[in-house]
């Protein structure tokens, strides 16, 4: 065991001596693959926090009932009791059209084309919390509200949100075949780096075969190597996703400032950290194994 262990030890020390020489080169190829990884990486973060940020408005299931502009105070009492009886409705609140106009008016002082209006043009308005979160329930329910005498409109407050949760979804999708194709990349770009090494230490290796070393002891510092790629390439990327998050948050938290909104993209996600370095550290051994294993049955060493 200990034999064992001493001999990966060994294997670990000669190729950080090897990347230390080639220091440059060696930081290079972390980068690519830093790079490589980020850029769906990041993606990723910021369609998935905002994916669950239009399912938090979803989850309101808040549909807002315009009454017509003529509608007296008993047909507003009518369609209150009407939606007190409803099964379907959770709660809801109604807004007076003249609520309505002072609110306007305190929100837009600034602006003339308030202020030039000589009459309120705001209806009575309900603001109804559904029971159910079925999208077809939901338009259902709004039909059927839509159908109350006296009512002029009923929309969902959150029907952005939903399209917006569509279109997440697809970005979700192209994310992931793109994080494939910059795979096979890495793939080949590691592959292509151990072979480029094998090649230059293509005497050393026929040499230790000559003298009984087997596949798997020539095989294993070049797959240590790509694995090593792999851990500094993830590294990369972590740092590099840290800072573009700071910089991305610290534009994002003024807009949200407007909208009296706290979102922000998470500045330390271990899961997708630990999954970057995962992969990073599976593409470098695939890679280097595919590299040394081809190399080796070129040389006809057997």
């Amino acid at each position: 065991m200990s034999h064992w262990l001493k001999h990966h030890i060994q294997a670990i020390s000669l190729v950080l001596s090897r990347m230390r020489q080639n220091l440059l080169s060696s930081l290079m190829i972390s980068l690519v693959i830093g790079v490589a990884m980020c850029i769906p990486a990041l993606f990723y973060v910021s369609v998935d926090n905002l994916s669950m940020l239009t399912n938090s408005m979803q989850n309101d299931n808040e549909i807002s009932l315009f009454l017509k502009l003529d509608a007296n105070a008993e047909t507003v009492n009518e369609i209150d009791r009407a939606l007190s009886q409803h099964p379907s409705i959770k709660e809801y609140r109604l807004v007076r059209k003249e609520e309505a106009w002072q609110q306007l008016q305190a929100k837009s002082e600034s602006n003339p084309a308030v202020r030039e209006l000589s009459k309120n043009p705001l209806p009575d308005a309900f603001f109804i919390q559904a029971k159910i979160t079925e999208p077809q329930a939901l338009e259902t329910l709004r039909v059927e509200l839509e159908q109350i005498e006296g009512v002029e409109q009923a929309v969902f407050n959150a029907d952005w949100a939903k399209r917006l949760a569509v279109l997440l979804a697809l970005g979700k999708k192209i994310i992931y075949v793109v994080a494939a194709l910059l795979a096979i990349a890495l793939l080949i770009i590691i592959g292509n780096t151990v072979r480029m090494q094998i090649l230059t230490q293509k005497e050393e290796i026929e040499v230790s075969k000559l003298i009984g070393a087997t596949n798997s002891f020539i095989r294993m510092p070049f797959l240590y190597a790509g694995m090593l790629y792999g851990v500094f390439g993830a590294l990369s990327a972590i740092i590099m996703m840290s800072g573009i998050v700071l910089i991305f948050n610290h534009s994002v938290s003024q807009i949200s400032e407007l909208y009296n909104s706290d979102f922000q993209l998470p500045l330390f996600n271990g899961d997708l950290f630990f999954t970057l370095a995962a992969i990073a550290i599976f593409i470098g051994w695939l890679g280097s194994y595919i590299a040394v294993t081809r190399a080796i049955q070129s040389m006809q060493v057997n």
